[in-house]
């Protein structure tokens, strides 16, 4: 397999973008997921 990798580098190159875009969507999804940004400020409860 790794043979017919290397042999198509545009296919390379298709398969390894497709992986980084498909973390960042898991990174985007996980950081909407876990709220940051969405907690009240400290002070404000005061």
């Amino acid at each position: 397999m790794l043979k017919a990798l290397n042999a198509h580098p545009v296919l390379k190159f298709c398969l390894k973008t497709a992986f980084f875009f498909a973390v960042l969507l898991a990174l985007a999804y996980l950081y909407g997921y876990y709220g940051v940004g969405r907690a009240t400020f400290l002070y404000n409860e005061f």
